[in-house]
């Protein structure tokens, strides 16, 4: 394992984002064939809502990261039509962290390992994998914070190959009818603000391992403290977003401090952008 110079071994931080990939296995709800799926995702409306998510939520908080030396993956079909294609192009062009990766169609798991297996820095001592939906955001100190936190892992990540860190404070940002709604949550081991350390050779990637069922294949740390994690709520989900209270009280008019503070997300712009929609 590299290390650096009394500093522990040197963590490459790897994240990646599904945007809309034409593959066989790899959501809740399954499709016969990779045709079947391409036309449910590459419906027009489903590409115009995405793609508002992703550049009004998703991107600002990649953007805003404290730390900025890491890589974001952004997987998209190799036929991605226009507009939708185009307009990711220069979203990410504008982070220097993203990369958009298109991939031809084939299994789900096997496309997206191989998407981040190829953006590996062999020189690294170990890789901490991240995964978003086009949905999905992070605090603006996540990065900092799995490398700090990370440290403690590394006992446990020598010892077992694998280790997993997990900050379980968050929002759900919910789209109704009335508008955009936060709701803070608390939850043990969801995709946004998880991260799993991997050795850089590993076959096994961040989609090959079960998120819910880490903590019965390898240690893990959770984290309460901060806001870490969004996570979009809407009618294009593929998984179900159970209907819970609040884990606290946050008055409406601490929505936008919170999510410009800690996500660096634009609430009204949002919002605007969301009617622009309709």
């Amino acid at each position: 394992m590299d290390e650096a110079a009394g500093d522990g071994p040197v963590m490459q931080v790897l994240g990646l984002c599904r945007f809309s990939v034409p593959s066989l296995g790899g959501f809740q709800v399954e499709h016969d064939s990779i045709e079947a799926r391409r036309a449910m995702l590459y419906d027009p409306a489903r590409l115009e809502e995405r793609t508002v998510w992703f550049e009004h939520v998703t991107l600002p908080s990649i953007r805003a990261q404290r730390d900025g030396d890491f890589t974001f993956v952004v997987l998209v079909g190799e036929d991605l039509p226009d507009p939708w294609r185009s307009r990711l192009e220069a979203l990410v062009a504008g982070v220097p962290q993203a990369r958009l990766v298109a991939a031809p169609p084939g299994h789900h798991r096997r496309i997206c390992a191989e998407a981040m297996r190829a953006q590996v820095d062999p020189g690294a001592g170990l890789v901490a994998e991240f995964r978003l939906d086009d949905d999905d955001a992070v605090a603006v100190d996540f990065v900092e914070r799995v490398r700090d936190e990370g440290r403690a892992l590394l006992p446990q990540f020598r010892k077992h190959g694998v280790a997993a860190l997990d900050f379980s404070r968050g929002v759900v940002l919910e789209v109704t009818e009335a508008g955009p709604v936060v709701v803070p949550r608390r939850a043990l081991l969801w995709t946004p603000a998880l991260a799993v350390l991997t050795k850089v050779e590993a076959e096994a990637r961040i989609l090959d391992h079960p998120h819910h069922k880490l903590w019965k294949t390898m240690p893990t740390l959770t984290l309460p403290d901060e806001v870490m994690f969004l996570r979009g709520a809407h009618g294009g989900n593929d998984s179900h977003i159970a209907k819970e209270p609040p884990a606290w009280d946050l008055p409406r008019d601490r929505w936008a401090p919170l999510l410009k503070r800690r996500f660096g997300i634009d609430l009204p712009g949002f919002e605007a952008a969301l009617a622009g929609l309709r």
